[in-house]
Parts: C-alpha cells; structure tokens; sequence
C-alpha cells in the first residue's frame, strides 16, 4: 500500500502537468491571436499600399507610327497596325506575330483569341491561341464591325448599298466556315453596336432608327442554340424610345449591358432576353469600362472632377468616388481602375484607394495592367517596357 507522501506527490505533480498544460493552451491561444493581429494589418497595409514611382524591369524596342494600336491581352498586350499584329507576354517577349496588309485595322481580343478587321474594306485576321498560325479571310462587303468569342468565332458586321448583313465565322472550321447569316433592312434601323457572348452562343446589336423624325434604339438578339434554329436567329427585341444606345458588351455568357448616355441596362437569359435591373444618372457618361467582377461609370460632376462608379453582378454599388476629369484613358483590371494622359498615371483600388500616382518625365502612349503583382506594361518612346511599382 502507497504512503500518503507518496500520494500527495503525485497529486502535486498532476497539478504541476494541469498548470504546464494550461499555460501551454494559454500561450497557444495568445499567439494566434496575435497572428491574426498580425496578417490583419499585414492585409490592411496590403490594400492600402500607395506608390509613387517605377522602375523598369525589362525593355523591348518597337517601330511606331500613329496607326500602331495596343490593348491589353491575356497577362500581357496585344500590338497591332496596318502590317501585322503580336502579343508580347508580362515580361516582354513576344509570344506569337502575324502579317496583313490593312488601311484601317480594329481589334476585338476574347481570352487567347484575336480578331483585327479592315474597317471600311473587307479583310480579316483571327489569331486562336490553340492554333499555331493566324487565319486570314476577306469578306464580300465593307466591314462596319467584328467581334470574337473565346473560340475564335467570329462576328462580322458589313455593310453594302442598300442593307447590312451579320455573318457568323468559324474560321478554323475546314468543312464549314460560315455558321450563319443574319440580313437586316431599312426598318431594322443602322447598326451602331455589335457583341458576341464569349462562347459564341449569341449575339446583341443595337440599331438607331428614326421613325417620324425621332431617333431611337433598337436592340436585337440573336440565338444560335436550338431556341435560335428559327428566321434568321432571332430570339426577341427591345425599342428604347427615350434613349440611344451606344454600346452593347457582354458580361458573360447570359448577360449583357446595354449601355446609354446616362444609364445602363442589364439583361440576361439569351434564349428568352428579358432586362433584370438598370441603373440611371443625372449626368453623361464619359467612360465605361468592363471586367468579369464590375461594370465602371466615369460621370462628369464639374469643371475638373468626375465621379466613379462601380457597379457588382449582384446589382449592389460597390464603390463612388471622385476622380480627376483630365483623364484621356481608362482601364479596368481584375480589381484596380487606371486612369492616364501623356503625362502621368493614376490607379484606383476597387476599394476607393488611390494605389498609384505618377508625373512622366517623358510622354507615354499607352498603360495597361499585367498580370503579375504590381507589374503594368508602359508605352513610351517607341519601347515597349514592363514596370514595377515602388
């Protein structure tokens, strides 16, 4: 039998374990806390970073001319003119080049694929990632408009005496390349603005028509699944008579904007379009920009300030602020607004904080965001840099 010193031995020992073991749960607990403290602030100082300056992490020299256009594309940019287009990647190199020969070139880019027109005449090239060369096709009329899905279908807008025509092109099909044909006529009204949805499902084109001696819209939507297999596509239609409608963009696979000059107009279900919820303003809009999270309204709210707005899927503001109006430029990123001139260079957090701000010491031509962390693509003096924020 155990003595009783023995037994208060070991009671005072298991209360020794009890007191190591409260105190270990007691510092555990502490430094999660102060973990959470820490990646809390970590994240805070994250989002509200400012910088005022720039280096250069890499240079590519290019021949420029007043036709020469760039756009962002993919994580880098796309460069094109009258002889030829390329994509240049996020650290500068070039990743693919083709050639054409074209007066007026205009391009619509749709994830990894690429279609430039001759606007006003009648060739094309389509450029499709998963393809290994670029396909170039000429049409039988002028082209007004094309646009791209992220298959390399093709929209194609023309234009010839009396009426416009919409062919629908796949390109890289070898056995059929025209996958459909939509005549329009007087009564349909001038096409002003054309979009196809990003897997080639549909298409939306606003016309301006002018009936008694007053101009209104007409926005029209085209079909292609098995809903669409009637007359021409059509699916349904809409007359604005109280405002134009300048540009359609799609947001997705079932939604497009509709945009006006004071306002815009959401729609979705392109098998039966019908519109969800619009959003209006005193003011015109002076910009509008687009990405898969937000729809952005620059509006004029003076002499030197306009106002930013960005609008969320859900239908809710997510952001108001005011901005300065002397902007010539605005791009939209995952989560950042740019706004630039010649000048300097402005970016906006989609959570209204002022990220960036910079005076050039030499003209720019173009600025556009990368992919990578605080990495953005500068066009200056006939150089093609990628820059990193500091």
């Amino acid at each position: 039998m155990r003595s009783l010193i023995g037994r208060s031995f070991d009671a005072v020992a298991l209360q020794e374990q009890h007191k190591r073991r409260r105190n270990c749960i007691g510092i555990t607990i502490v430094s999660i806390l102060l973990c959470c403290v820490l990646f809390y602030f970590a994240y805070h100082w994250f989002l509200n970073r400012q910088f005022t300056s720039h280096s250069v992490t890499s240079t590519m020299k290019v021949q420029d001319d007043k036709m020469v256009h760039y756009r962002s594309f993919e994580s880098g940019i796309l460069r094109y003119g009258r002889d030829g287009a390329s994509a240049i990647s996020d650290k500068g190199q070039t990743v693919w080049n083709g050639s054409y020969d074209m007066a007026t070139p205009k391009a619509d880019t749709c994830g990894s694929s690429v279609v430039i027109a001759d606007i006003g005449e009648k060739s094309l090239y389509v450029y499709k990632g998963s393809e290994d060369k670029g396909a170039s096709f000429r049409v039988d009329y002028p082209i007004v408009q094309a646009c791209v899905s992220e298959q390399g279908i093709v929209a194609v807008l023309t234009e010839d005496i009396s009426s416009n025509t919409i062919y629908l092109y796949d390109l890289f099909d070898d056995s059929d390349k025209l996958l459909a044909e939509i005549p329009t006529n007087v009564d349909d009204g001038y096409p002003v603005s054309l979009d196809i949805a990003p897997d080639g499902s549909s298409i939306v084109v606003s016309y301006l028509c002018v009936t008694t001696g007053i101009a209104q819209s007409r926005v029209a939507f085209y079909n292609f699944s098995d809903v669409g297999k009637n007359e021409n596509c059509f699916v349904g239609a809409h007359n604005y008579n109280d405002k134009m409608i300048s540009e359609v963009h799609f947001w997705d696979n079932d939604h497009v904007i509709l945009f006006a000059e004071k306002g815009f107009a959401v729609w979705e279900n392109m098998k039966q379009p019908k519109a969800v919820w619009k959003k209006s303003f005193s003011g015109e809009i002076q910009s509008a920009v687009v990405n898969d999270s937000y729809v952005g309204l620059v509006l004029k709210e003076g002499e030197t300030e306009s106002r930013l707005y960005l609008y969320g899927q859900d239908r809710e503001r997510k952001l108001a602020i005011n901005v300065d109006s002397s902007y010539d430029h605005v791009e939209m990123s995952d989560d950042e607004v740019l706004f630039y001139t010649a000048g300097s260079c402005t970016i906006y957090r989609t959570n209204g904080v002022k990220k960036y701000n910079e005076q050039f010491k030499s003209k720019i031509s173009a600025f556009f965001p990368g992919k990578r962390h605080n990495r953005y693509f500068m066009i200056q003096n006939s150089k093609v840099k990628v820059i990193r924020l500091k």
